[in-house]
């Protein structure tokens, strides 16, 4: 540490005469402002430039665990075809292919993947997409009556509607 009073690096001061400090004049002082704005401008575009390259990083491997758990799930299914190519015994297969669908549907519901249920349940926009509507007597009407395909949630964010048929009220 020095003996003396620390000075600023951007705005130092010159002395005059023994009592008196000049000041930086306008200019100087704009000129440090300037090589100041620009640094710290060079640092951002630095710092910003770091970030997307870390989130892009971050981004490739962030899949890396629940891929080496489908490992297994791939390794099982090339299992399962061999055996089946084999075997004439059928629900051995059957039993094997369910086995490995256990399997997968397990690392799924596991990383927060559900399957929206919406047989009988009331139309939501938000969780179905209508394919069709068909007059059902024995529904009410705006109900799921037929699922054509599966949604799912992940978490709590639907990330595929189920594509349903809906009930409309029969024309008399």
């Amino acid at each position: 540490m020095a003996d003396g009073p620390e000075k600023c690096e951007d705005l130092e001061s010159k002395p005059v005469e023994e009592g008196k400090v000049e000041e930086p004049s306008a200019e100087e002082e704009a000129a440090q402002l300037r090589e100041k704005l620009l640094r710290l401008t060079a640092e951002f575009d630095n710092f910003r430039k770091r970030s997307v390259r870390e989130k892009e990083e971050y981004r490739k491997f962030a899949v890396e665990q629940i891929i080496i758990e489908l490992l297994e799930v791939y390794d099982n299914f090339e299992r399962a075809l061999e055996s089946a190519k084999q075997t004439d015994d059928i629900d051995a297969v059957i039993t094997g292919v369910e086995m490995v669908f256990k399997q997968f549907t397990g690392i799924l519901e596991k990383e927060g993947l559900e399957k929206i249920e919406c047989h009988g349940a009331e139309f939501d926009p938000h969780l179905h997409e209508a394919m069709m509507h068909v007059e059902h007597p024995d529904h009410d009407e705006n109900t799921v009556v037929d699922v054509c395909k599966p949604g799912y949630c992940l978490h709590t964010k639907v990330i595929r509607p189920a594509m349903v048929t809906v009930s409309k009220k029969p024309e008399e």
